[in-house]
């Protein structure tokens, strides 16, 4: 992914989980984000004013209509820290790859 905010990185991983899903064959997606602001621009509460977010919003929107249901909730991040700390490792083990 290269350098990227943490909403660009929220907005990505949904994506890709909703790409991953439909070809699975999925229905009832329910995702639990840590960004309380993408949360609430997924459920359609705040505008996307980056436009950055605005496409990957737009992919998502599309993405999301194709499914009988997709349910974004916000986890405070101090109720995420086990995910947190997987996704750090895999982060720190990738930035060591490319040094």
């Amino acid at each position: 992914m290269g350098k990227v905010t943490n909403n660009q990185a929220e907005y990505s991983a949904v994506l890709l989980a909703l790409q991953k899903c439909l070809e699975l064959g999925g229905a009832e997606l329910f995702f639990f984000l840590d960004s309380e602001l993408v949360v609430k621009q997924l459920n359609g509460e705040y505008r996307v004013k980056d436009q950055i977010l605005s496409q990957l919003f737009l992919k998502i929107y599309n993405l999301k209509i194709k499914f009988k249901k997709v349910v974004f909730k916000h986890v405070r991040r101090e109720q995420n820290a086990e995910a947190d700390a997987v996704v750090n490792g895999i982060l720190d083990e990738n930035e060591k790859k490319i040094k």
